[in-house]
C-alpha cells in the first residue's frame, strides 16, 4: 500500500539557528537552560510547530491540514482569488456550458490569520531538566496542538479570523441512509460535480476503523483519497472535497515558544507554544458535508 502525500511536505522544514540538527523542543530547552529562573524565555520560530511532531516520519497519521496544500506567506499579505456560484444546478452535461463551474463568479479576498495556542503548567523542577523539556515539547505539546487546529480548520476560531470549513458559505451538503460506503462513493462523485477530484475526507475515528475492518479504506485510498481521523469530526458525517484546489493552509513562519512563572504558584511554569496560521478557501463549492442517517 502507498502512502499518500501530506500537504505540509512542501512547508520550508524547520532549522535551529546553528545547524545543529536541533528539535524545536531541543533548541527551547537549550535556551531555557541558558537562562535564569528569574527570566521570561521566549523563542522565536519561522516555522509551522505541529509539523515538526517526530513521529509523522513513522505513523503518519493525516489531521485536516495535511489534506491542505500549504503556502508560505510573505509580510502577512494573506490575498486569495475565490470562485464562487450563487446557482444551483443538476448533474452536469456534456458541455461545458452545462457545467456548474460555468457559472464561476470570483472576487479578491484576503484570509486573516490567527494562532493555534496551547498553554500547560508543569513544576519548575520538570523545567530544569533539558532532555525531559525537550521530549515534552516536541511530543506532547506539538501534538496537542493538532486537536485544536483540527478543531479550528473544521469550525473557525474564537476570534473569527478563520472561517472554518464546516461553517463556511457554499459548503454542499447530502444525506443518505443505504449502506454507508456506497453513499461514501456517491459523496465522492457529487464532489466532482464541480469540476474538481476527491483527493481527501475527514471522518471521526469510529467511521475510520469501521471503514479500515471493512476494506474500504484500502479502496479509498487505492482511488487515490486521502483519509485523516480526527475526534473533532462528528460521528456520523464526513467531509469530503478536492481539499489541495479547494483551499490553502497559510503559514506566514511566525511561532514561539515561551516559558513564564505561575504568578499563583512559585514552584510552578508556564509553557505556552504559538503557531500562526491562515486558510484561504478558493473553491468552497468544492467541498460536501456528507451526514449518514439511522
Amino acid at each position: 500500500m502507498t502512502t499518500q502525500p501530506l500537504g505540509s511536505e512542501i512547508e520550508i522544514a524547520y532549522e535551529d539557528a546553528n545547524n545543529e540538527n536541533l528539535t524545536p523542543g531541543e533548541d527551547f530547552a537549550r535556551a531555557v537552560a541558558a537562562r535564569t529562573d528569574e527570566d521570561e524565555v521566549v523563542v522565536p520560530f519561522q516555522a509551522y510547530l505541529p509539523a515538526s511532531f517526530p513521529l509523522l516520519k513513522t505513523r503518519p497519521r493525516y489531521m485536516v491540514r495535511h489534506l491542505l496544500k500549504v503556502g508560505r506567506v510573505r509580510d502577512g499579505n494573506g490575498a486569495y482569488l475565490e470562485e464562487f456560484t450563487h446557482t444551483d444546478r443538476g448533474p452536469s452535461g456534456t458541455a461545458y456550458q452545462a457545467t456548474p463551474e460555468s457559472t464561476f463568479g470570483s472576487e479578491l479576498r484576503t484570509a486573516r490569520f490567527t494562532d493555534v495556542e496551547m498553554t500547560l503548567n508543569v513544576p519548575v523542577d520538570f523545567v530544569r531538566r533539558p532532555g525531559l523539556l525537550a521530549s515534552f515539547i516536541d511530543y506532547r505539546m506539538f501534538v496537542r496542538m493538532w486537536t485544536q487546529e483540527n478543531e479550528i480548520l473544521l469550525y473557525g476560531s474564537e476570534d473569527g479570523h478563520v472561517e472554518g470549513l464546516l461553517n463556511m458559505k457554499g459548503l454542499r451538503r447530502q444525506a443518505g441512509s443505504g449502506d454507508l460506503h456506497r453513499e461514501l462513493s456517491l459523496a465522492a462523485c457529487e464532489v466532482e460535480e464541480t469540476g474538481g477530484s476527491c483527493d481527501g475526507v475527514v471522518v471521526h475515528p469510529e467511521l475510520y476503523w469501521l471503514a479500515a475492518e471493512s476494506g474500504f479504506l484500502d479502496r479509498f485510498r487505492n482511488a487515490g483519497v486521502t483519509v485523516s481521523r480526527t475526534r473533532m469530526m462528528p460521528r456520523g458525517k464526513a467531509l469530503l472535497a478536492d481539499f489541495r484546489a479547494g483551499a490553502t493552509l497559510l503559514n506566514p513562519g511566525v511561532s514561539t515558544l515561551t516559558l513564564s512563572k505561575d504568578p499563583k504558584a512559585p514552584d510552578r511554569r508556564v509553557i505556552t507554544a504559538r503557531t500562526r496560521l491562515g486558510l484561504a478557501v478558493h473553491v468552497p463549492q468544492h467541498f460536501l458535508l456528507y451526514s449518514h442517517e439511522g
